[in-house]
């Protein structure tokens, strides 16, 4: 990706966010980004081979009526496509298969994470006509976790790395990341396959060395073989260990996934229906809301919407949620039920010396614009002790597994508490985690490292403020705590009665 050509293609070869992912070329495939211990259940399973069946229970068959054939599922329906991948075998190849052989409990795993996108990525490719064994790729990407993290900081199901995100207008701020999000990082990486397969004279194999190492290495690579005379097929270029090893683990899986039950294999079912609905909002909301409205865990909402980094949906958009079909009436109903104007909390920022507006819409993720007509305000001066309106994400449960790493920029006027603020961390674990004292200024400039909550038995304390239809019950589930806790905690009357408006002290368990 160091080695583009041509300044025209310089920003598409950034690589597509996985050149320095988890792949070595002595090492079988492993889950690179474990499954958070919050996360998945083992994948249900549904026969879709079932015959119909008489009210009396007897089998009914019709003369006249054509035979059904059963339902596929999405493993058949990209094994019964059109593929680049089937009939290449050499001995790289063998030994992904050999590792992937027997390997049930792997598949399982990966599996109930891929339940919820797959069928959706499947489409979009049908969509797009492109081959369907395209969306065995975030297998090896991300093993399907849309949370995915690597060293190198690419991010999602996709593993695109920020340069390339900017560049396909993934949108990444404090509020929201688009290389996590499905739907985004989906249309992102279907547009830059397209391109680089275009780029690569439809060759397949070139074209997904070129996702994984950049254009630019790929380009290098095939010059070399020409000027010397050897074969510029994928096998015959000299390309990083990560790449050469990166196909091969993609041709194998394809191949094990066609035929599991010769690599003693049972594939966990994976439906071809997609299981989300798009809902477009027209502003931002708590998701602590939503999950109440649409009668889901909160974890649940964050799985389907992992472009949400904080407790709300991003300020700025995009203002939609992806909420399970059979959820989506009652949802909308309940939606209109409530108020706009009470969908988010807002909380009041007071405006101390050496604050500018851009300093502080930037600090909270948002631009000075927003911040103007939020606020209802014709000039973009402030004054000392001036309020103003923002986004509130305080209160409210964020899963561990939603927050990885960040680093901040320092900005003048800003100090560590006001960063630690912004990013709901503490002060003294800020200074801890950058080798800095509390009190020490800041130099303009400086990078500092902002890490999510370490997994513990208890989180830092939570303040969360009881909402009408609010039960103790419906707390619990979603901060994953005991009713008896939460009346402990805060010294309630042994009935646990609660009324709207009253806060509560609640220590989230991870």
């Amino acid at each position: 990706m160091k080695y583009l050509l041509l300044p025209l293609i310089l920003s598409l070869s950034l690589l597509a966010g996985c050149a320095q992912q988890n792949m070595k070329s002595n090492v079988v495939p492993q889950p690179s980004h474990p499954l958070p211990a919050t996360s998945y259940q083992e994948p249900s399973v549904i026969n879709d081979a079932t015959p119909s069946i008489t009210a009396e229970g007897e089998n009914h068959h019709d003369a006249d009526a054509q035979p059904q054939k059963p339902a596929i599922n999405a493993w058949q329906k990209i094994a019964e496509s059109p593929g680049f991948s089937r009939e290449i075998d050499n001995a790289q190849i063998e030994k992904y298969r050999d590792w992937y052989t027997g390997r049930q409990r792997y598949f399982d795993r990966l599996g109930a994470r891929a339940q919820l996108y797959m069928a959706y990525i499947i489409e979009e490719l049908e969509n797009n006509n492109l081959p369907l064994e395209l969306a065995l790729l975030p297998f090896i990407e991300s093993a399907y976790n849309p949370f995915a993290y690597s060293p190198s900081g690419a991010a999602g199901l996709w593993q695109f790395i920020r340069p390339t995100g900017d560049h396909l207008g993934l949108k990444r701020n404090q509020w929201y990341d688009g290389r996590r999000d499905i739907i985004s990082s989906t249309d992102a990486a279907i547009r830059y396959l397209k391109y680089l397969n275009k780029r690569f004279n439809n060759d397949w194999l070139l074209t997904l060395a070129a996702y994984n190492a950049g254009e630019g290495a790929v380009n290098k690579a095939i010059r070399k073989n020409l000027r010397i005379g050897k074969a510029s097929d994928f096998w015959g270029l000299e390309l990083p260990p990560e790449t050469r090893a990166y196909i091969p683990k993609l041709v194998a899986l394809s191949q094990v996934t066609a035929s599991p039950a010769d690599y003693q294999l049972i594939l966990p079912d994976i439906p071809t229906e997609v299981h989300f609905e798009v809902i477009e909002l027209p502003q931002q909301i708590d998701l602590y809301q939503v999950s109440l409205m649409a009668e889901m865990s909160l974890d649940d909402i964050y799985r389907l919407n992992p472009g949400c980094q904080q407790s709300t949906t991003p300020p700025e958009g995009p203002h939609r949620l992806l909420i399970p079909k059979h959820k989506t009436a009652g949802f909308s109903s309940r939606l209109s039920d409530v108020p706009k104007d009470t969908w988010l909390k807002v909380h009041e920022y007071k405006v101390q010396s050496g604050d500018n507006l851009s300093e502080i819409a930037q600090r909270h993720g948002v631009r000075s614009q927003w911040l103007m007509a939020k606020n209802n305000m014709i000039s973009s001066q402030i004054q000392v002790g001036q309020t103003l309106k923002i986004p509130s994400t305080t209160g409210t449960y964020v899963p561990n597994f939603v927050r990885p790493t960040q680093y901040y920029r320092v900005r003048r006027g800003d100090s560590l508490w006001k960063i630690a603020r912004a990013y709901q961390v503490k002060t003294h674990n800020l200074a801890r985690w950058n080798r800095l004292k509390v009190k020490a200024p800041l130099k303009v400039g400086k990078r500092l490292i902002i890490r999510a909550p370490t997994p513990k038995g208890t989180q830092d304390p939570v303040n969360y403020e009881i909402k009408q239809g609010d039960s103790l019950f419906m707390i619990s589930k979603q901060f994953n705590v005991s009713i008896s806790d939460i009346v402990r905690w805060n010294k309630l009357k042994p009935q646990g009665i609660i009324k709207t408006g009253q806060t509560l002290r609640l220590f989230p368990r991870s």
